[in-house]
């Protein structure tokens, strides 16, 4: 089926507007009524609907970061024995903790560098430059000095061999 630009404008701020309520693409697709490959093709990289489908995404993603507070804050369902003693259903804890790992895993692949837990050292050199590799003439050593680096040369390589 072919779309007019009008229709795909609409249709697009459809989708946006429900991903940015937390909804995913391929729902969201599915709810304006346009199969998710299509829409899909019109969001290409270098298309004008990019940068709002970039946007779109983004806002879904930290919407579902906040789904992820709101389930861990909500109470989960409470039941009566037949005591009258009130107590958590345990399923209903199970299956909050399943809603809340599963967001948090899709979270930390959707975006690893604000909500995934892989941290990374990164080495720079003076005043966050590169680091710079000073090199060793070895030229103007003494005899002493050239012994000591051969010694510790070798003790460092026949240690490895004992391994």
């Amino acid at each position: 089926m072919r779309y007019k630009d009008a229709e795909k404008n609409k249709i697009s701020e459809k989708v946006f507007s429900l991903m940015e309520g937390g909804i995913p693409c391929g729902k969201a697709c599915f709810k304006a009524g346009v199969p998710k490959s299509t829409f899909l093709g019109w969001v290409k990289p270098e298309g004008t609907l990019a940068d709002r489908y970039a946007h779109a995404r983004e806002a879904m993603i930290h919407t579902i970061a906040e789904e992820v507070l709101e389930i861990s804050d909500n109470d989960p369902i409470s039941i009566v024995d037949q005591h009258g003693i009130s107590r958590y259903d345990s399923a209903a804890v199970q299956h909050q903790r399943l809603r809340v790992d599963s967001r948090k895993w899709l979270l930390s692949k959707m975006m690893p560098k604000v909500y995934g837990d892989k941290s990374v050292q990164e080495v720079t050199g003076a005043d966050g430059g590169p680091l710079t590799i000073a090199s060793l003439d070895l030229k103007n050593l003494t005899d002493e000095e050239l012994d000591n680096m051969n010694y510790l040369m070798s003790k460092g390589s026949s240690e490895e061999e004992t391994k």
